[in-house]
């Protein structure tokens, strides 16, 4: 497949700018990192100069053709898997609270939240959302509704049965999942279906500037910095970018992102490694790493490097698609 299109946008952007227009490019000084913005993407072009080159890239329109896109919302989610009981979490002063709902209650609770497009308020955090589930592992049936799907991007563990290793998300206008990187320091492949959202992404080189918190959250707000309490945030190079229904997004391994969702969302993930991040992940401090994420990576490596058969290793990686952080 040939690129038709590219557009750049730089990482750096004004924090107060970004929570009055979300949707415009982020602006920024000349050499700084950059997200590119393509209309299409081949497979070797996104290996040598995204992946490998661990730069951010967004697909527009990249899984526009599916099936998915059309026919999936919260009412479709509770005609074919209403009676399914799911993980809802909600975020309230930098705790995580993990109820039980049935998928039918919670689809109504998202039809009945007010549109919040142009409001930042100030509880989203409460709002419950269904984040980080393996649905699409529990309704083998929905990966149909994904095709043509770029498993070439992932490495060969993740390919013939990728909807395993996907993680789904589903909540209304105004959930926010606050800053942070991805747990296993992994690839992250990001699908959006229905709906959209605005990413704040930073490079995993300022996680420093960003006030961590334990292993991979971060107390700055990107849409609304506290400069007394971060004065270094006032350094880092925040892009903000919209996903709309049927783009695809990358990020490479570590890379701070928060993210807002404009509208009632619908959308999945898949965490993948390679070899080489794979190793990355495997030597970071051993002090720093939580002893569940060593577990994971280490199983992961068992699959990617060593090549032991998925029946052996999937079992043992499948609580990941369920950990909370």
């Amino acid at each position: 497949m040939m690129k038709a299109h590219r557009k750049v946008v730089n990482m750096k952007e004004a924090s107060t700018q970004a929570s009055r227009d979300r949707s415009s490019s982020a602006q920024g000084a000349p050499g700084s990192s950059s997200i590119a913005i393509l209309a299409q993407l081949t497979e070797s072009d996104f290996a040598t100069n995204y992946r490998d080159a661990m730069r951010p890239v967004l697909l527009r329109g990249g899984c526009a053709t599916w099936t998915a896109c059309r026919r999936w919302s919260p009412q479709y989610f509770d005609q074919v898997a209403g009676s399914l009981t799911v993980p809802v979490k909600t975020l309230n002063s930098g705790d995580i609270k993990v109820s039980s709902w049935r998928l039918a209650e919670y689809v109504r609770l998202i039809m009945e939240q007010p549109p919040r497009e142009d409001e930042v308020p100030s509880n989203a955090g409460a709002i419950p959302y269904c984040h980080d589930i393996p649905l699409l592992g529990l309704v083998e049936t929905l990966a149909a509704d994904c095709q043509p799907f770029p498993a070439e991007l992932l490495s060969p563990w993740y390919r013939q049965h990728w909807w395993r290793y996907s993680q789904f998300f589903m909540g209304p206008a105004g959930t926010i999942t606050p800053l942070h990187f991805d747990s296993l320091l992994s690839h992250n492949l990001f699908f959006q279906i229905y709906g959209t959202k605005t990413f704040t992404i930073i490079p995993s080189t300022q996680a420093d500037l960003c006030g961590r918190r334990g292993w991979r959250w971060f107390d700055v707000d990107p849409e609304q910095p506290d400069y007394v309490r971060f004065p270094q945030y006032r350094d880092a190079t925040p892009a903000v970018i919209t996903v709309s229904a049927g783009d695809m997004l990358y990020m490479p391994p570590g890379t701070l992102h928060h993210v807002r969702s404009l509208s009632a969302s619908i959308s999945f993930n898949i965490d993948w490694h390679n070899e080489q991040s794979v190793l990355d992940a495997l030597a970071q401090p051993p002090d720093e790493i939580p002893t569940e994420v060593k577990y994971y990576n280490a199983i992961t490596a068992l699959a990617v490097i060593a090549k032991i058969p998925e029946a052996i290793t999937f079992p043992l990686y499948r609580p990941y698609l369920s950990y909370v952080s």
